[in-house]
């Protein structure tokens, strides 16, 4: 891949959510906003994100229209994907959007937390990591996120 490339990212809800909860997002906001990072998102799992910020024991760390401002924030950064591939390879079928996302959306990367995603490490040519292992690729020790 051309170094000048940016590298074509998905970044699941649970590491949208506890990125947003811990205030740790800025260990990605350098690399968005460089432009080094294409986020890439589809239907489903912004629908998954809104679901999960809804949700009555998360509703007081985001404030009314929290997604729609973060998405407004990284707008410039977002791919947004329509998936027209169908994937069944993950123990859990709920994920396999993901790898359809990851394939239709060409990722070179899946940052998540799943170990049903783990388990996998690679999708084709997306490579599945955790948000640790993934901040240490683009440089820097992050041991203490794990």
């Amino acid at each position: 891949m051309p170094k000048n490339k940016p590298l074509r990212v998905i970044i699941d809800t649970n590491i949208w959510i506890s990125f947003i909860i811990s205030k740790k997002l800025t260990l990605l906001d350098e690399h968005i906003f460089s432009g080094k990072i294409r986020i890439l998102l589809n239907e489903n799992l912004l629908s998954e994100i809104k679901t999960t910020i809804e949700k009555p024991k998360l509703q007081k760390y985001f404030l009314t229209q929290g997604l729609e401002k973060m998405l407004n924030a990284f707008d410039s950064f977002i791919d947004l994907i329509e998936i027209k591939s169908s994937i069944s390879v993950c123990r859990d079928p709920k994920d396999d959007f993901l790898l359809s996302l990851a394939m239709d959306g060409k990722a070179d990367y899946l940052i998540i937390g799943d170990k049903d995603l783990l388990d996998l490490g690679k999708f084709r040519k997306t490579k599945i990591l955790t948000v640790t292992d993934f901040l240490n690729q683009l440089g820097g020790n992050f041991s203490a996120l794990t």
